[in-house]
C-alpha cells in the first residue's frame, strides 16, 4: 500500500521554508504577470482604439465626400439654364435620366411659391406635382439664405417614407426662383455604410441627434413613426464625443461592447462603431492564456529547483535539531557525525563542529555542576540538598524492604569559640579535620553530609539502632582523641551526637521524622554537657551507656 507523503508542519523549518518558497514564487509570478498583463491590455486597447479610429475616419471621409458630392449634384442641376428658365419638359427628362445614374430616390422641382412642379416618382400611382412644400425647412432656408442645405430625416409627403433631402435654391438674375432637391431613402445610406465596411469586424451604424437610427432600417419590424431611438446611454455617449478614448456599455441586445463615435454632416449625425468585448479582447485572452501557462510551468520547475536547494538547508538543520533534542534529553555525550555534514555548506560543517565541542563542554560542565550542587566545597562531603534528595529514597527503600534505617546527627562542641579565638580560616580547617575523621570512622554504605554550619548528619541504611550507636561512639572517640594540629597550634575538639532509628519508635514513619528525631537527641546531648551520645527510641531520649 502506498503511503501518502505528509506535508511538513507549518511551524517547522521545513514547513516555513516550503511556505516561503511558494510565496516567493507567487510574488515573483505576480510581479511578472501583472505588469505583462497590464502592458498587453493597454496595447490591446490602444490597437482597438486605433483600428476603430481609422475606420471612423475612413467612414467619415467617405460619407462627407458622398454628402458633398450629392449636394454638389443638386447645386449643379439648380444652376442649369433650362432649369432656371422653367423649361419643364427638358428639365423633367434630365431629372429622370440623372436619377437613374445616381443614388437619388427622387428629384423634385419646386417653384418659388413652394409648389412642386414635377418630380421623378414612378413607383406610386400619384406623384408630387402640386404638393405644397412651403413649410418645409429646406425650402425656407434655401429661400432665406440662398444656400444649399442637407436636411435631417423627414417623411416624404408623397411616399410617406423617411428620406434625407439635398436642397439647392434656383437663382435667376440674383432672384430666388424656386428649389431643386433630391431625396435619398434610409436604405441607400444603410447600403453605403455596409459597402464601406471592408475589413472591419465590428458593428457600425448612423444616428441623428434625436437618437434615430439612419441605418439598419430594414431590420426593424416597427413603423418608422416610432423613430427607432437607440438607448439613452448610447446616445449620451455619442453626444458627448469629448474624448478619443473607447467607451464600454451594453448595446441594444444587452451585449457588452467597446464603442467609439464620430460626428458627420456638420454634427447632425453620428457614426457609432461597436465591437463585442470578447471579440475585442480575444487576442488579449490568447496571450493571457499563454502567459499563464508559461508562468505555471516556470513556477513548477522553479519550486522544484528551490525545494531541492532548500533540502540542502533542511537536512543539516534537522541533524542539528536532533542533536539539540538529545542533549535536552540528557544525552550530553551525543555527537553529530561530521562526515554526514561534508556534502553541505561550510557554515553547517562549522556549526556541526561547534555543536560537538559544545556538547562535550556541556557534558563536562553538567557533571561538575551536579557535583557542586550536592557537595560541600569546604569538606568535600555531600551537602544538605543531597541528604534530602537521597535520604527520602533510601528511607523508602528500607521501608519497602522492612529493613532498619538509622540517622546520626553530629555537632562540634563550642565551635563558635574556635572561630572567635582563632579566626574563621582556622575554623574552616577544624571543620575539614572533623569531616575527615568522620569519613574514616564510618562504613562505605553510610551517607555522610555536612548538614549546615558545624553540624553533620550520617544516614545509615540497613542499620539497627545498636549498630548506629557503635558507629556514633567510634566517631566521638576518634574526634576526641585526635585534636587539630597545625603550625604549633593544637586545638582539642569534641562532638555531641544524637541518634534515631526507624523500627525502634512508633513516632518515626518518614525520613523527615527520622531526621528530626536525631536532631532532638542531639539537642539533649548538647544540653546534657556535650561530648556524649543520646538516643531517641520508642520510649523517648535515653542514655547510651547501657548500649555500648
Amino acid at each position: 500500500m502506498r503511503v501518502l507523503k505528509k506535508f511538513p508542519q507549518p511551524n517547522t523549518i521545513k514547513g516555513q521554508l516550503h511556505r516561503t518558497l511558494v510565496w516567493i514564487t507567487f510574488i515573483i509570478g505576480l510581479c511578472i504577470f501583472i505588469p505583462t498583463f497590464y502592458i498587453e491590455y493597454r496595447q490591446t486597447i490602444q490597437h482597438q482604439n486605433e483600428e476603430m479610429t481609422h475606420y471612423l475616419d475612413a467612414q467619415t471621409y467617405f460619407f462627407e465626400s458622398w454628402l458633398s458630392e450629392r449636394s454638389s449634384d443638386i447645386h449643379t442641376i439648380a444652376n442649369l439654364d433650362f432649369v432656371k428658365d422653367y423649361n419643364v419638359e427638358k428639365s423633367q427628362a434630365f431629372f429622370q435620366d440623372f436619377k437613374e445614374k445616381t443614388n437619388f430616390t427622387d428629384l423634385i422641382f419646386v417653384n418659388k411659391e413652394g409648389i412642386v412642379q414635377f418630380d421623378t416618382v414612378t413607383e406610386y400611382s400619384t406623384n408630387g406635382a402640386g404638393v405644397d412644400v412651403n413649410d418645409r425647412e429646406y425650402f425656407q432656408i434655401a429661400k432665406k439664405t440662398k444656400q444649399a442645405y442637407i436636411t435631417d430625416i423627414l417623411i416624404s409627403k408623397v411616399t410617406n417614407q423617411p428620406i434625407i433631402a439635398f436642397a439647392s435654391p434656383i437663382i435667376n438674375e440674383q432672384q430666388f426662383n424656386g428649389v431643386v432637391f433630391g431625396t435619398v431613402n434610409l436604405n441607400t445610406i444603410d447600403q453605403l455604410l455596409h459597402e464601406s465596411r471592408v475589413g472591419f469586424l465590428g458593428h457600425a451604424y448612423i444616428v441623428n441627434q434625436d437618437g434615430t437610427m439612419l441605418t439598419e432600417f430594414n431590420n426593424k419590424p416597427q413603423m418608422f413613426s416610432e423613430n427607432y431611438p437607440v438607448d439613452e446611454h448610447i446616445m449620451n455617449f455619442a453626444l458627448k464625443n469629448t474624448t478619443s478614448n473607447l467607451d464600454i456599455y451594453k448595446d441594444a441586445n444587452g451585449k457588452w461592447v467597446l464603442a467609439k463615435s464620430k460626428p458627420i454632416n456638420q454634427g447632425k449625425w453620428f457614426i457609432l462603431s461597436e465591437i463585442g468585448l470578447l471579440e475585442a479582447y480575444k487576442p488579449l485572452i490568447i496571450r493571457f492564456l499563454w502567459i499563464t501557462f508559461c508562468l505555471v510551468v516556470g513556477s513548477f520547475f522553479t519550486i522544484k529547483i528551490m525545494l531541492h536547494l532548500s533540502k540542502k538547508i533542511e537536512e543539516p538543520i534537522q541533524q542539528l535539531l536532533t542533536g539539540v533534542g538529545k542533549v535536552e534529553q540528557g544525552y550530553y555525550d551525543y555527537q553529530i557525525n561530521a562526515q554526514q555534514m561534508a556534502p553541505y555548506a561550510q557554515e553547517f560543517q562549522e556549526l556541526c563542529s561547534s555543536f560537538n565541542e559544545m556538547s562535550a563542554k556541556v557534558r563536562k560542565d553538567t557533571i561538575l555542576l551536579k557535583e557542586l550542587s550536592i557537595t560541600c566545597q569546604l569538606t568535600k562531603l555531600y551537602n544538605r540538598r543531597y541528604l534530602i534528595e537521597q535520604g527520602e529514597l533510601v528511607f523508602q527503600k528500607c521501608l519497602e524492604e522492612q529493613n532498619h534505617c538509622s540517622c546520626i546527627a553530629i555537632d562540634i562542641d563550642f565551635f563558635k569559640k574556635v572561630n572567635d579565638t582563632y579566626g574563621h580560616l582556622t575554623g574552616d580547617e577544624v571543620l575539614k579535620h572533623v569531616a575527615n575523621i568522620i569519613t574514616n570512622s564510618v562504613r562505605r554504605i553510610d551517607i555522610i553530609t555536612r548538614y549546615g554550619g558545624e553540624e553533620f548528619v550520617i544516614l545509615s541504611p540497613n542499620t539497627t539502632l545498636e549498630s548506629a550507636v557503635k558507629i556514633a561512639e567510634r566517631v566521638r572517640q576518634h574526634v576526641e582523641e585526635n585534636p587539630y594540629n597545625a603550625d604549633n597550634l593544637e586545638i582539642n575538639v569534641t562532638v555531641s551526637i544524637g541518634i534515631a532509628g526507624f523500627g525502634h519508635s512508633k513516632n518515626i514513619s518518614t525520613f523527615y521524622e527520622l531526621l528530626d528525631s536525631a536532631d532532638q537527641a542531639l539537642y539533649i546531648a548538647k544540653k546534657s554537657g556535650r561530648n556524649q551520645l543520646r538516643v531517641y527510641d520508642k520510649t523517648g531520649i535515653v542514655d547510651t551507656s547501657q548500649m555500648l
